[in-house]
């Protein structure tokens, strides 16, 4: 005969019973963007020019634990009056459901280099579920480099535009 204490451990087991721990997951998106904007500093001080037209395709990656920490790296090509490329590393926060704010680092490094701090935000359309566009503004301020003229840094404005699509 089975003792009321066995029906009574088996009926806790049941009662108490966990769903399996499940590993945090990575989420990785994709991004592609073209900006422009005004440009100043260097030899000309502070007369403003149009600043370079620049593409920008990169990949970001968030934890769905914390789903509003967002780390990236892109591909940055300069296209005109020249082209240059290099690489842009940043850390987004996301502060609304819609719009992000970030700070990071630009680099060119071919075929001369400039490097320097950045800040941006970005305001983002649903367009699907996994696609968004996006537009903002960004401030790149350029403080070292082989391009840069001496005793002097460049600054520029840009107004970006691209799209965004989770993979």
């Amino acid at each position: 005969m089975r003792s009321p204490w066995t029906a009574a451990c088996l009926l806790v087991a049941l009662l108490t019973h966990a769903d399996p721990a499940e590993a945090q997951q990575y989420l990785i998106g994709g991004t592609a963007e073209v900006a422009s904007g005004v440009s100043a500093g260097g030899p000309s001080g502070g007369v403003m020019e149009r600043a370079r037209t620049r593409l920008r395709i990169g990949a970001d990656l968030r934890v769905d634990e914390f789903p509003k920490d967002v780390f990236a790296l892109a591909a940055v090509v300069a296209l005109e009056p020249h082209a240059s490329a290099g690489l842009d590393v940043r850390y987004l926060r996301t502060v609304t459901p819609r719009l992000d704010l970030s700070v990071g680092a630009v680099g060119f490094v071919f075929p001369g280099s400039l490097l320097g701090p950045l800040a941006a935000a970005r305001y983002r359309l649903p367009v699907s579920k996994k696609v968004e566009l996006m537009l903002g503004p960004e401030v790149d301020v350029f403080v070292v480099g082989t391009d840069l003229p001496s005793n002097s840094i460049v600054w520029q404005c840009l107004v970006q535009v691209g799209v965004h699509v989770d993979l």
